[in-house]
């Protein structure tokens, strides 16, 4: 894979900067740790230096080793049938963690390609698993992070219509990326149009027109891969189900 070898321990000061804003900090950093538990903790934990958009940190099938936490950057995880088309997954923010579907049978199921230039906290299972018996709480902390997880990427698939899988995504990518200290209700997108086109399971051409439908109504602004969310409310009742054009019933 490529990885391993950029490899380094990361520093107990370093960690604290870098773990801040990551999902990571709800185990790294457990109350009530003494001196002791908390060096096992950082001596397990490596991170990346930034790696460029097209490497992989898995493939499907590749056995599974450790958890990704990103730091930086965008990963896709993505599957592709049979006749090569690729259906993507999930995408992952900094903050995020990814590869814990491969826990059972201890191989990945899906492929992780970065898709804007990343830097990564990578924690050996193993590890982890060893850890978890020793360290009070550790293990359920784990648990949680993996059904939290699990719960959102079912939601943001759970639209009826194009309108409202598409308003579903956005408030779901605008609240992920405040939570890390972007501007609320503005962002950049970190993967392209085609990407979420694909993980919403309809064509970038359907997308398009869904976007021109939302700006026209002055629900969102865009430019380019600039997003403002000029309405949120209005978009939160379109991801409950109301339909766009009932503007009497949204405004």
């Amino acid at each position: 894979m490529g990885t391993h070898a950029k490899l380094r321990t990361a520093s107990v000061p370093l960690l604290r900067h870098a773990c801040g804003l990551c999902s990571l900090q709800d185990w790294c950093w457990p109350p009530g740790l003494d001196e002791s538990d908390r060096k096992q903790l950082h001596a397990i934990v490596r991170h990346t230096c930034p790696l460029p958009a097209g490497h992989h940190l898995f493939r499907a099938d590749d056995p599974f080793t450790a958890i990704y936490a990103v730091r930086s950057g965008c990963i896709k995880t993505y599957t592709t049938d049979r006749q090569g088309y690729e259906y993507v997954r999930d995408f992952h923010l900094p903050g995020e963690l990814l590869g814990f579907d491969a826990a059972y049978p201890e191989r990945h199921h899906f492929n992780a390609l970065i898709i804007r230039t990343a830097s990564l906290c990578i924690i050996p299972y193993r590890d982890i698993a060893v850890l978890s018996r020793q360290v009070p709480g550790l293990q359920t902390r784990v648990l949680a992070l993996m059904s939290r997880d699990f719960a959102r990427q079912q939601m943001c698939v759970a639209g009826s219509d194009a309108t409202q899988q598409t308003a579903i995504f956005l408030l779901d990518l605008e609240a992920r990326l405040r939570r890390r200290g972007y501007v609320e209700s503005e962002f950049d997108l970190p993967m392209s149009h085609e990407n979420i086109a694909n993980y919403l399971r309809f064509s970038p051409e359907t997308l398009s027109r869904v976007i021109s439908k939302l700006q026209q109504a002055g629900v969102i602004h865009v430019h380019r891969r600039h997003i403002r969310l000029l309405d949120v409310a209005r978009l939160a009742l379109i991801a409950e189900g109301a339909q766009l054009e009932q503007k009497s019933a949204l405004d």
